[in-house]
């Protein structure tokens, strides 16, 4: 199958996370055509690396194990296509102990327009502002606002929206906290924890940039997120493509911030 038509492939029942114990569960959904088996999975909020599970030949129901779980860690997962293009996203919780079990999880993708997936809230509605993304002449630094006349400061040169973001908070949604570095690196994160520490790295709080939602809901996309060897350049996107140059240039992932619009 070409890229084209794996991506135009449309999931029509589930997901759902069945079978769910302290350290395996089976992720099952069915698509309109034949599709790609490809699973990413890694303790929700980590920055370990993604763990894969892909069965070759695709088909039109699918069902593949996720092993290797730690027990009582949330989970975050992403169905993929063949080139790495999201399909759809979300969470589950592991069991308490090793032999112990959880609920079945339902994760539907096929909820109507604007009505959001599981865990996620209503965060369809409400006053969405762009996110733009500048760079420094080098190309190695960029920088992060919803304010467009800083998009030019410092030397700084625009690059476009990198998505949507609340400008309120509403159910469903966490703030999204912006940092500079002495550098003019951009840091934004949705915990609180690494936001004290990097205050203590000499990283400077700009404050709430916005609110992005905490789990996939219609109309999102994951904002990933990854960082040179040294830590101190963070680059963000929507991108599955830019997410791979990046990589290759040397960049850590470290995985999704949150999941932001892309359209107002």
């Amino acid at each position: 199958m070409d890229s084209a038509n794996e991506k135009a492939v449309q999931i029509t029942s589930g997901p759902s996370i069945t079978n769910i114990t302290g350290n395996s569960a089976t992720i099952n959904w069915t698509t309109n055509s034949p599709g790609a088996n490809h699973v990413q999975y890694r303790i929700a909020g980590s920055n370990s690396a993604w763990k894969s599970a892909y069965h070759s030949g695709g088909g039109t129901s699918h069902s593949i194990q996720l092993t290797g779980l730690e027990p009582g860690k949330t989970y975050e997962w992403q169905i993929l296509t063949r080139d790495g293009d999201l399909r759809t996203a979300g969470k589950f919780q592991s069991a308490a102990t090793a032999n112990g079990t959880a609920p079945d999880v339902n994760a539907s993708s096929n909820a109507a327009a604007g009505t959001p997936a599981q865990g996620a809230g209503d965060t369809g509605n409400g006053a969405k502002v762009p996110l733009y993304r500048s760079s420094n002449a080098a190309g190695n630094l960029h920088a992060y606002t919803t304010n467009a006349a800083e998009q030019s400061a410092n030397g700084f040169h625009s690059e476009g929206t990198t998505g949507f973001i609340m400008s309120s908070q509403g159910s469903g949604t966490v703030p999204l906290y912006r940092m500079t570095g002495g550098n003019g690196d951009t840091l934004l994160t949705i915990d609180g924890n690494e936001r004290s520490s990097m205050q203590a790295h000499g990283y400077r709080d700009a404050g709430i940039a916005g609110y992005v939602s905490s789990s996939q809901a219609s109309g999102t996309q994951p904002l990933y997120r990854l960082s040179n060897a040294n830590g101190d350049a963070h680059f963000y996107t929507t991108s599955a493509s830019e997410r791979q140059q990046f990589q290759s240039q040397g960049f850590k992932d470290e995985g999704t911030v949150g999941y932001v619009w892309s359209q107002q």
